[in-house]
């Protein structure tokens, strides 16, 4: 009964962060999105040193203020404006542009434009751009960043310099850095450390891979139970494999294909 409870709780905590997220958009739609809106004349963006708010837009104020200091959410808050200090809540942090600290304690952090600085919760920390440091149960990334990414799950979407570390670490782009966790993937470039039970670099590798399972798809040095470097003379290797210069393998096997090419 207590874990029916328990879950019933949870399910109810992301329901409500999700109701709040939809409702900032909403509210940022209809202060911006109307053909009023377009047409009124632009105002200056108040700002202050401190700022309540209770949901998204209410007060209507919240949405494009910019806060020098603290921006408190009881129990979420939001807007297009930005926060140069602390903004900080029970449910929803989700101002678009923060310089200083974000966090939310059981509901998502969620900057759709810049963090300089600190973004944490318990359950999603969503920026498009970091610079600094990012600590969530689910970490991620929308545009290029650097510093500190961390989280059971820590994904960036193009590219990341830096830290990152989790159960599962994801760079769908080019990585240069130290990446930590059980899995680690990266799609593109990779110039760094990887460190982990399954390692993967499916684009270049300029680095050194240390994990029960390593893979690369192009050359590097491994160290690990089963290697593996597919553009290697020797692909798989047990305890460690090392290949430098894959395309001294490529311009090997071209004249020798060429050779063997049958004559027109």
């Amino acid at each position: 009964m207590k874990t029916l409870l328990k879950r019933g709780a949870v399910a109810a905590l992301v329901l409500s962060a999700c109701g709040l997220f939809a409702a900032d958009s909403a509210a940022a739609a209809a202060s911006s999105g109307t053909p009023a809106a377009a047409n009124a004349p632009q105002q200056e963006t108040s700002w202050t040193p401190f700022q309540l708010v209770f949901i998204p837009g209410l007060p209507n104020s919240s949405m494009t203020s910019t806060v020098y200091g603290l921006k408190l959410g009881i129990p979420a808050t939001g807007g297009r404006g930005v926060v140069k200090g602390i903004e900080a809540s029970f449910l929803y942090s989700g101002t678009k542009d923060v310089d200083g600290c974000q966090a939310s304690w059981f509901g998502p952090s969620i900057a759709l434009g810049e963090v300089y600085g600190v973004q944490g919760t318990m359950s999603l920390a969503l920026a498009k751009r970091l610079t600094g440091f990012q600590a969530a149960g689910l970490s991620f990334l929308t545009d290029p960043s650097a510093g500190c990414q961390a989280g059971i799950s820590s994904v960036a979407m193009d590219g990341f310099k830096g830290f990152q570390t989790g159960a599962v670490t994801v760079t769908d782009g080019d990585f240069g850095g130290f990446q930590f966790g059980a899995v680690n993937i990266v799609s593109k470039i990779f110039k760094g450390f990887q460190c982990g039970a399954v390692n993967i670099v499916c684009g270049v590798f300029k680095g050194f891979q240390c994990g029960v399972i390593n893979f690369s798809s192009d050359e590097g040095i491994q160290l690990g139970g089963i290697n593996i470097i597919a553009d290697s003379w020797v692909p798989v290797m047990p305890i460690f494999n090392i290949c430098i210069g894959s395309g001294d393998k490529k311009d090997a096997e071209a004249p020798a294909a060429e050779k063997t090419a049958p004559a027109k």
